[in-house]
């Protein structure tokens, strides 16, 4: 059976014991933590993780313009040294993977006077420098592929591909979000094969972003390819209520009951499936 999780981000300003305590009565696994290395202290949440019974195998980068792997200069620099700093949290909350997003979320039109090329030559530049500090340090990073209407570069899972064989890390591989998927790909099944055996992590809602089962994308045919490419990491649920701007919902006030319903609706829902498929 896959381990299954939450990510924190989506949840709001509601206090995070709040979060576990959900976690733990609806069965998760796992909780996934926003890369927030400046605000987030890893003694409270190892603590937390220990009290509620849960671990932490990734954390969630939050990439704004101050943190923007396709610039260069000083502006390289810093987004290089978040990623430097989100790995050593990861280390000291035992999380094995950092979901990066290599421009900032959100920007949907690409800086003036740059091609695509030489964004990508930057984003190559320095994710390798931030990779080899993560190699020693036993973590990886996950290139998340965000679908046209958020983000200008990465769309798909073969760009995202392109980027990782030029970036040329054991620390790099990607990440599929079915969410994302069921906008950008033809085929998430094909894609999900084409990613094999570098594909590292996975977040699930629905097409309406809303809890698994919610909408019409087939998770049973999404969880068969994963199971036939012998995918070996976590199930991360990335839910949220409807919202225009969803990178507005870490300010918003937490709809509590709602997202216990999403949470015990969207574990349900995929433990059921998985049991149900053989291949």
């Amino acid at each position: 059976m896959f381990s299954i999780g939450m990510t924190q981000w989506v949840v709001g300003n509601e206090p995070m014991e709040r979060s576990f305590e959900r976690l733990s009565r609806c069965g998760y696994d796992e909780i996934e933590f926003a890369a927030e290395p400046y605000t987030l202290k890893a003694n409270e949440c190892n603590a937390l993780m220990k009290k509620y019974h849960l671990k932490c195998n990734s954390l969630c980068g939050i990439f704004n313009d101050e943190r923007d792997l396709t610039g260069d200069g000083e502006l390289g620099e810093k987004a290089v040294q978040y990623l430097r700093d989100s790995v050593d949290f990861a280390v000291a909350v035992s999380a094995k993977i950092i979901i990066v997003v290599p421009s900032p979320v959100g920007r949907t039109i690409k800086p003036e006077g740059k091609s695509i090329e030489d964004l990508k030559v930057n984003a190559v530049k320095n994710l390798k420098q931030a990779a080899d500090y993560a190699e020693k340090k036993g973590v990886k990073f996950a290139i998340e592929t965000i679908n046209r209407y958020e983000t200008y570069f990465i769309n798909t899972i073969h760009d995202a591909l392109e980027l990782v064989d030029k970036i040329n890390s054991p620390a790099v591989g990607v990440m599929a979000d079915l969410f994302h998927m069921n906008i950008e790909e033809r085929s998430t099944v094909s894609s999900l094969c084409e990613a094999g055996d570098r594909l590292l992590h996975v977040h699930i809602a629905d097409n309406t972003r809303e809890a698994a089962g919610m909408g019409n994308t087939d998770f049973r045919e999404a969880i068969r390819v994963l199971k036939h490419i012998s995918y070996k990491g976590s199930l991360t649920m990335e839910f949220m209520y409807k919202v225009s701007n969803p990178y507005a919902a870490t300010d918003m006030d937490t709809k509590s009951e709602l997202m216990d319903q999403y949470a015990k609706q969207a574990i349900d829902y995929i433990r059921l499936l998985e049991q149900s498929i053989s291949i």
